[in-house]
């Protein structure tokens, strides 16, 4: 995946562009290096688990003021790049720019696509956006936005405490101190839908525990916000998606909306009591 996700990202940039591969505390440190180094990449290693923490370390690693960012399992169209730099520079006042990120067409067929963000017109991202902002699997953030949150929180993401909603509580966050962000749907990239139907279960309950944790941190910073969140996330793609689902008999769809849901429960009850310092989820005990 890291070497097709990796072909296509060295077409799209230009000559003065830099990439960057972190490889997140992997278990065969030398396959991921020579992948990596095979395609003219730089190598950032780190040995704590965590996509956050791989993030983090991405965007402090490199020397350009703007971060574009791509997962292995993704690929990109050859004018990505260019379309998010040209975006960039058209909306200075723009933080951050998702990406359009469709299903593969021979995997049309996918019942539960995973980070897709669709759509032809692009348009502001700010507090009052709901629904689905987009994904870092395809995202570029300006350096001195991340700067001015301290970067994702290494709570949430995969491998973390809290498995999901990174980039929503980084555009939270960003929200928060007057940013606003856009889509634009000309950066397009395909998001390889490799899992299985049980894999789906489990990844959707631990999207729900990190969407759980954001709403946590929400409610003690925006509560408007929290509320529109809230609503979205258990009401209209929880509660009455799982409702729907089982008036069509589609039991397995409204399993995984209802371990969506348990999700958010829990991650909320486990976050409300932590600390949060600087936007940032504080642990008892760092992972």
């Amino acid at each position: 995946m890291l070497a097709r996700c990796l072909a296509t990202v060295m077409a799209a940039v230009g000559p003065d562009d830099e990439v960057v591969v972190v490889d997140s505390a992997s278990t065969d440190a030398a396959a991921v290096a020579g992948v990596a180094a095979a395609h003219g990449a730089r190598l950032v290693r780190c040995e704590r688990k965590g996509e956050t923490v791989a993030r983090n370390a991405g965007w402090r690693a490199a020397r350009h003021d703007s971060i574009a960012y791509v997962d292995d399992d993704v690929w990109v169209d050859a004018r990505w790049a260019e379309a998010f730099a040209r975006s960039l520079a058209a909306h200075p006042a723009a933080s951050f720019l998702t990406g359009r990120i469709e299903v593969p067409d021979h995997q049309a067929a996918t019942s539960r696509p995973v980070s897709i963000k669709s759509g032809d017109e692009p348009h502001v991202i700010d507090a009052g956006t709901t629904g689905v902002l987009g994904h870092a699997a395809s995202l570029i953030v300006r350096r001195e936005a991340l700067e001015a949150v301290g970067g994702f929180d290494e709570a949430l993401g995969a491998g973390c405490p809290f498995p999901g909603a990174p980039e929503l509580d980084l555009f939270d966050r960003l929200f928060a101190i007057g940013r606003t962000g856009r889509y634009e749907p000309a950066a397009l990239a395909w998001h390889d839908q490799w899992r299985e139907r049980n894999d789906l279960v489990r990844l959707d309950f631990g999207y729900g525990q990190g969407g759980g944790a954001r709403l946590a941190k929400l409610v003690r910073s925006d509560r408007a916000r929290a509320q529109r969140v809230a609503r979205d996330v258990l009401w209209v793609h929880g509660v009455r998606t799982v409702a729907h689902n089982l008036r069509v008999r589609w039991e397995y769809g409204a399993a995984m909306q209802a371990a969506a849901v348990a999700g958010v429960v829990l991650g909320f009850a486990r976050a409300i009591t932590l600390r949060v310092d600087d936007g940032h989820l504080r642990l008892r005990r760092q992972p």
